[in-house]
């Protein structure tokens, strides 16, 4: 008997779990992003690269924005779980800034041309630029919070303005992150560290 093809990929989804087949498309996708602009991809191209059916995709995503929007989120889940030493720790200060920036400077690494694909796609892009926007906003509350609980401890320039530092510096950030990590031929990771540490110790810390 010939097997079609609809029917061998449902046959691979159901040999995975649901976070199995999930994780699979997720990976096929970041996968596509390392050389090619989010605009050109498809849910037919990125389940040709899976081996599973086109409609497995519609289980878990119902277009390929919320795939993207769904990736910028879990991005955001590990980029918050790396910077748990600085944002949620009364750990010395530097130890805890490095510890942080270094962590998501690794998830930058693995995750990077999904950072750089919303990047350059979000200004043509109504829904991309919204969930841009969000994510960037998210970061702006998070960090802007801990320099005003650093300000109450007398660590951090109580003049400067929380939300304002906070967004130039996730702003310098995002780009040195996309162009760093965005693409194959990535850059320095404990270079970019050294960079991205000077500046938040000397911009919140007055550090030399």
């Amino acid at each position: 008997m010939v097997t079609s093809k609809n029917s061998t990929g449902h046959g691979r989804l159901r040999h995975q779990s649901a976070d199995q087949a999930r994780g699979t498309i997720i990976d096929a996708a970041i996968e596509f992003l390392w050389d090619h602009p989010v605009r050109e991809l498809t849910a037919g191209e990125l389940m040709r690269k899976t081996g599973l059916s086109r409609p497995a995709f519609y289980q878990y995503f119902s277009n390929v924005p919320e795939l993207i929007r769904t990736l910028l989120s879990d991005l955001q889940v590990e980029m918050v779980a790396a910077s748990g030493p600085w944002l949620n720790s009364n750990d010395e200060r530097a130890t805890a800034l490095e510890e942080s920036l270094a962590g998501v400077i690794e998830v930058c690494v693995r995750r990077g041309p999904l950072f750089r694909a919303v990047f350059e796609a979000a200004p043509q892009d109504p829904e991309l630029e919204q969930a841009w926007s969000d994510f960037m906003h998210r970061w702006d509350g998070a960090v802007a919070s801990r320099i005003v609980a650093e300000q109450g401890l007398g660590l951090i320039d109580p003049k400067l303005d929380p939300l304002a530092i906070a967004h130039a510096l996730n702003a310098m950030d995002a780009i040195l992150l996309v162009q760093g990590f965005g693409r194959r031929d990535q850059a320095n990771p404990k270079s970019t560290l050294r960079t991205l540490h000077t500046i938040w110790m000397r911009t919140l810390y007055n550090a030399e």
